[in-house]
């Protein structure tokens, strides 16, 4: 990848503990928002969930791990054991989750060597503890060998001061950290389960950012990765997979569905990846599609381009890309190998391209220069005994790129003159695999007749 890469230098708080003791539902309650799955069963949250927190008036960005399995020799725990020891190398604090309920398990024991051994600040949060008896049992978690042994009830919100003051004490002291807001390009890589999304992912930011096994379905939330494209700041989201709403008969498939729709509304730009070697297919459609209706401006990356003929397959994919994505216009297409690399250096700066575009504010008179030469070229319909006449436009807004006309009857502008104006405005300032939006209005200046 072309640029120098730096990342995020906001302190990192790390949620470590075994399986089903509460760490997502800790996490949601800490950054304020349903950020992570919660699901009343084992090893739900996979892959490590990131989001910016605010504790004590400090910015951190709070870490969601999976859970911990030390002796986990292969597949996908092995994958989260080696996840959640490099979330604990990074972080600057970690919350250890216990559960007050079962009590201490020997893999807490475990678990606990394993963190002292990082030499890191570590407070024991014994969670799910939901009233009198059970807050005075957590006594017996001081054996684990940490100072700090804090009870707490993620559930009903219980002694969360008492925590984040623990936290806000152990953080470094302020200084060369950036800021963890929403600054950034955010980028949404999306797709079908197992198109490569997370390989992609690890292969922008770092090898081992989020678990890469061969099921379907391996990245259950959306995890963000902030990084540096030489001065350009750009926040990676990995998505769950999209399969089609009809084979989402699991609740937690459901939810995971939600994020990924609620990750390209909070993204700048979307990466639609794409299958090589199966081809564009109506899934892929639908989440280019998607991205679009949402005002998102698409990168179309063809990945595991490594895996086919160049030639035969090309044509056969561009067959596929005018038939099945011809709602794309002039679209940005990019051939990738997420495996070997091929191409993937082009894919942050084509991104932060289209989001510097989407982003752009065009002077009025550009715009109403527009208008004319497009009406120039094409008047619209008669509508009844009178034609319709486009006064003057500005644009409204820049995400999407949205102009809106002024004119004497809106309501006989037909839809494929609506479509004319459109692509008019995006051929006329260059506006690549983005959606462009031509509103409508009387002239008067009340509300009434805007399409």
């Amino acid at each position: 990848m072309s640029g120098e890469v730096r990342s995020q230098r906001v302190p990192m708080v790390a949620l470590v503990g075994r399986v089903n003791v509460g760490k997502s539902t800790l996490f949601n309650r800490l950054v304020r928002t349903r950020r992570a799955l919660v699901e009343d069963r084992p090893g739900v949250t996979r892959d490590r969930v990131v989001a910016s927190a605010r504790i004590e008036g400090r910015e951190v960005l709070l870490v969601d791990t999976g859970g911990l399995d030390p002796d986990a020799e292969r597949g996908i725990p092995a994958a989260v054991r080696a996840q959640v020891r490099r979330a604990v190398e990074e972080a600057a604090v970690i919350l250890f989750v216990v559960d007050a309920q079962s009590g201490q398990l020997p893999l807490d024991g475990t678990i606990a060597d394993l963190l002292r051994r990082a030499e890191r600040q570590v407070v024991v949060v014994v969670n799910k503890c939901d009233g009198p008896r059970r807050e005075f049992g957590y006594a017996e978690f001081h054996a684990l060998g940490f100072a700090e042994v804090i009870p707490v009830s993620a559930e009903h919100r219980r002694n969360f001061a008492d925590l984040e003051i623990a936290i806000a004490e152990r953080l470094p002291a302020p200084g060369v950290e950036a800021d963890a807001g929403d600054a950034g390009v955010r980028v949404a890589i999306v797709g079908r389960p197992n198109v490569g999304k997370s390989s992609l992912l690890n292969r922008l930011v770092g090898e081992g950012s989020a678990v890469v096994a061969e099921a379907p379905g391996t990245t259950r939330d959306a995890t963000d990765h902030r990084l540096w494209v030489g001065s350009d700041e750009v926040v990676l989201i990995d998505t769950a997979g999209l399969r089609r709403p009809g084979r989402r008969e699991d609740r937690l498939e459901r939810g995971s569905a939600f994020m990924a729709l609620r990750s390209v509304e909070q993204a700048d730009v979307a990466v639609v990846l794409v299958d090589a070697i199966e081809g564009v297919t109506e899934q892929d459609s639908k989440i280019a599609r998607l991205a679009l209706d949402r005002g998102r401006p698409v990168v179309v990356a063809l990945n595991k381009w490594d895996a086919v003929d160049p030639v035969e397959r090309g044509r056969e994919l561009q067959r596929d890309i005018e038939r099945r994505l011809r709602f794309l216009r002039d679209p940005v297409l990019l051939r990738i190998s997420a495996k070997t690399g091929q191409g993937t250096a082009r894919l942050l700066p084509a991104a932060l391209k289209l989001a510097r575009e989407s982003r752009r504010q065009v002077p009025t008179s550009e715009i109403n220069q527009a208008l004319r030469d497009a009406v120039r070229g094409l008047q619209p319909p008669m509508g009844g005994r009178k034609r319709t006449r486009l006064y003057y436009a500005t644009q409204v807004s820049s995400r999407p790129f949205t102009v809106l006309v002024f004119a004497s009857n809106p309501d006989y502008v037909p839809e494929h003159y609506r479509r004319y104006l459109e692509s008019f405005f995006r051929k006329r300032f260059r506006i690549r695999s983005s959606p462009v939006r031509v509103r409508l209005r009387q002239r008067r200046d009340d509300e009434e007749g805007e399409r």
